[in-house]
């Protein structure tokens, strides 16, 4: 399928949205067989910061050089950019020299050379008019064919700009135009770099999709994360293709939760009624959410030696399976030297899975054979989920022989009754309708595959699995007299994946390791396995390492790469006995001003990593002879009224001849845009009863330039705990924003909308607003009391008596029922659910009643 129309720049795009509503998460009451759930107002949203920045370029200060803290004898550098919203860096597979290439990719869309340390322009490719960058999705994988110097074939994996999707090639089409939060897909495209030019461009006629041709055949999107993520080759010349389960992290979805775009991903064909099982989709073999695929690399089609192929149908999901039980596996790494050469021994090597979880443990998980179950999302870690582990949710696929016989009322197998956990002893699959009797083995059993490694949120523990005396599965934590892996604990909230170091430039003790991050616990850490996959030994390695995205080992040189959100990509070496360069810090005391504007430069604070002394030379940018000291005073002359820019460059040279330089834009004749944003005010206290949509906009004036001349740019950021999710630039003046209903849980969550106006001449204002969930003074908490002889039970609920709350129950967590609608005037107020003297449900829930 080729559209070479799709290889365009957007520019000012217009956003569409399409809002949704939703409900609370749930959580455990210890008190009896039942579970009480609730949006857990917390004060700690309501605490965030509150601050308007006008920030107007009175002053500056630039300083490069800044690192994370890594162990004695290693250092990092960072690549310059610059980067937008950077996520991945790999290099070529056949590379055999130092120094090379380097490529990096964009979230929006585009991928860059980077040759001899220096951000190539233009692009490798830009595909940004196609893809639909926004909250955690966009163009998040890429990959080279391990013969890419022979045939160029490149791979993208990425999320689909709804627009795009369904109006490409009408003329309704606008390429202006994007639609985000709705339902949408993802697609894996190959494309081929001339080999004219070096494989310096792509050749736009020959693109070729191999998974997701139209709206019914993509990796489905229904929500604002858990999309497409790393492509990675097999030893066997397969493609390995991840994604997540496209469900909610905001509540626990088994189906039709009314966040996500559920109605519409049906009514569209993005998925089958039988996929309407919310995160149960990863357990669903017939469909691509919460797997790795295994596809030939030339057609897309699932390779005949999948443990689920089916060759009647080539490109169906079943076909294309390899893993499956993955929440959001973000990064994945292959092993070197394993996997077969062979297809069709069904070994393409040991994949490497840094998988996202929910609220309790991360996982690493080890694929090292086909239909391998690694559980999500009955289990998250190594144990059962306390609530999606009871659950039943039916599996279509999986009809129960029994149904209709001796009053069995079954009539599919729920994804809970085909999974059991890791066990020594033969497994067992009782039909839920007689024990007596194991489910069919004609339909897809699994055996829980558990982490290697799982790490609780926070501070840990970090565990490893093993077996009690009676073979039942157990966990010990790491570092422990009894467990199998040495090392010190550690916790952290996003696993994102990892690289294997093969290289000698890091000490012996690092060779044939690996490395894995965490996003937001910001730290890297090195693991030794066995030759069978099991850890060993964990290590310390980097912290304070900024939002990893992504790890990367260059074939030759060795090193660490790896990639920050939203800007940042480092490398980490080793007894560099080679100088370093400087770090090199620009001040000025002001930066624009009527003619003659004289500004006083100070570059005194700029270090040398050895401590030697430093060469200054200052070049202001307007034909004037250069100045060689560390602080220089100025005069800038141009004609009254003229705004004029100049550049003003420091460069730092130490003794070596290293060097390092940072910028400064000075501003003759003019003053900042005034900023002022109308639309939402500061301090908006966004509702938690559906998504709303915001008007963007703003005063806007400029003393020296007219409307034409000023350039305009909002980002709207949603931060969650520490860190923070940013959605694309939107470049109107005037706009919109979709805000979800975060918040209110216990966890930080607030939005801030930035606004960045520029004029002809440079200078810039950007002011900001913060938007916080509209949470009540006290969190409502249910609390069982007691169940009198009647079969009724008494519940408390204790909430904010400002606020009416409706109380409903379920017995599936799918289907909800109102109990009764309560306001906590007193503070507590107590209700009964009876049907019959027979307690009926088994979860219960609280959530705002409007």
């Amino acid at each position: 399928m080729n559209r070479s129309d799709s290889i365009r720049d957007r520019s000012s795009p217009r956003h569409r949205f399409a809002p949704a509503v939703g409900p609370p998460a749930v959580a455990r009451n210890e008190s009896m067989n039942c579970f009480v759930s609730g949006w857990h107002f917390g004060v700690s949203a309501r605490r965030v910061w509150i601050a308007v920045l006008l920030a107007l370029a009175s002053a500056a200060v630039l300083e490069l050089g800044q690192s994370a803290t890594l162990p004695e004898g290693f250092a990092e550098e960072s690549i310059p950019g610059p980067w937008t919203e950077p996520v991945g860096i790999t290099f070529e597979p056949e590379q055999q020299t130092p120094g090379g290439r380097a490529y990096v990719w964009e979230r929006g869309g585009r991928v860059w050379i980077v040759e001899g340390g220096i951000k190539q322009s233009p692009p490798l490719i830009d595909i940004s008019e196609e893809v639909g960058a926004w909250r955690d999705l966009g163009l998040l994988g890429f990959a080279f064919h391990p013969d890419f110097r022979q045939n160029g074939y490149i791979y993208l994996g990425y999320t689909v700009d709804h627009h795009h999707l369904t109006k490409f090639g009408t003329a309704a089409y606008d390429p202006a135009t994007n639609e985000y939060f709705m339902a949408t897909i993802h697609r894996v495209t190959r494309y081929t770099a001339r080999a004219s030019d070096d494989f310096r461009s792509v050749d736009p006629t020959s693109r070729k999709v191999l998974l997701g041709e139209s709206v019914t055949n993509g990796f489905p999107s229904l929500y604002q994360s858990h999309g497409i993520s790393s492509l990675v080759f097999g030893t066997d010349g397969t493609l390995l293709v991840g994604c997540g389960d496209g469900g909610s992290y905001l509540t626990l979805d088994v189906g039709n939760a009314p966040e996500t775009y559920v109605v519409q991903a049906l009514a569209e064909g993005i998925i089958q009624p039988k996929e309407n099982v919310g995160s149960f989709r990863a357990q669903l073999v017939d469909s691509l959410s919460g797997k790795i695929l295994r596809l030939d690399p030339e057609t897309g089609d699932g390779v005949a030696s999948n443990p689920f192929f089916d060759p009647a149908y080539p490109r169906s999901a079943r076909s294309r399976v390899w893993s499956l039980g993955l929440r959001n596996p973000f990064r994945t790494a292959l092993r070197p030297g394993t996997g077969s050469h062979r297809r069709e021994d069904a070994n393409p090597g040991a994949l490497y899975i840094g998988d996202v979880g929910l609220h309790g443990f991360e996982d690493l998980n080890v694929a090292t054979n086909g239909g391998m179950n690694f559980g999500w999302p009955m289990y998250e870690g190594l144990e059962m989920h306390p609530i999606f582990g009871i659950v039943d949710v039916s599996n279509q696929d999986a009809p129960n022989p029994l149904f209709g016989l001796n009053h069995c009322p079954q009539q599919y197998f729920s994804f809970r009754n085909l999974l059991v956990q890791d066990n020594r002893n033969p497994p067992s699959w009782p039909n839920p309708c007689n024990p007596a009797l194991q489910i069919p083995g004609g339909l897809r059993r699994f055996v829980h595959a558990r982490p290697v490694i799982d790490w609780k949120h926070e501070n840990g523990p970090a565990r490893t699995g093993v077996y009690a005396a009676d073979g039942s599965a157990a966990v010990t934590s790491i570092g422990t007299p009894d467990s199998p892996v040495s090392g010190a604990q550690f916790g952290g909230t996003s696993s994102i994946g990892g690289t294997w170091y093969q290289g000698d430039d890091f000490p012996v003790t690092y060779k044939n390791t690996y490395f894995h991050g965490d996003y937001e616990g910001q730290w890297i850490r090195n693991f030794t396995f066995d030759t069978n996959n099991r850890p060993v030994v964990v290590r310390d390695f980097l912290t304070n390492g900024g939002g990893i995205v992504c790890l990367a080992t260059h074939p030759v040189e060795g090193s660490l790469y790896y990639v920050t959100w939203t800007n940042g990509i480092h490398r980490v070496r080793y007894g560099i006995t080679s100088n370093q360069a400087p770090s090199v810090v620009a001040r000025a005391d002001k930066l624009f001003g009527p003619s003659p504007l004289t500004i006083q430069f100070d570059g005194s604070t700029s270090t040398d990593p050895e401590g030697f002394p430093l060469i200054y030379r200052w070049d202001f940018g307007d034909g004037s002879a250069a100045v060689t000291e560390a602080k220089s005073s100025h005069t800038f002359v141009e004609p009254a009224g003229v705004a004029t820019p100049f550049t003003v460059t420091l460069t730092v040279t130490d003794r070596s001849d290293a060097t390092a330089l940072a910028t400064l834009l000075v501003s003759v004749n003019n003053t900042p845009p005034v900023v002022t944003i109308t639309s939402p005010t500061n301090g908006t206290r966004y509702p938690l009863l559906k998504e709303t949509v915001y008007p963007l906009s703003a005063a806007i004036s400029d003393a020296e330039h007219g409307p034409s001349q000023l350039i305009c740019r909002w980002q709207t950021t949603l931060h969650h705990n520490h860190h923070a999710h940013t959605d694309p630039f939107d470049t109107n003046c005037a706009s919109s924003v979709s805000i979800a209903p975060l918040g209110c849980d216990g966890q930080t969550y607030y939005y801030s909308l930035a606004l960045t106006v520029t004029d002809a001449a440079g200078l810039a204002t950007t002011q900001e607003v913060i938007l916080y969930p509209d949470c009540p003074d006290l969190s409502p908490v249910l609390t069982f009391l007691e169940r009198d002889t009647t079969g009724a039970i008494r519940w408390e609920l204790t909430g904010d008596p400002g606020y009416s709350y409706r109380i409903e129950g379920s017995a599936n967590l799918l289907d909800w029922n109102p109990v009764t609608t309560l306001r906590p005037t007193t503070g507590t107020t107590q209700f009964k659910d009876l049907d019959g003297g027979i307690f009926r449900n088994r979860f219960y829930r609280a959530i705002l009643a409007p």
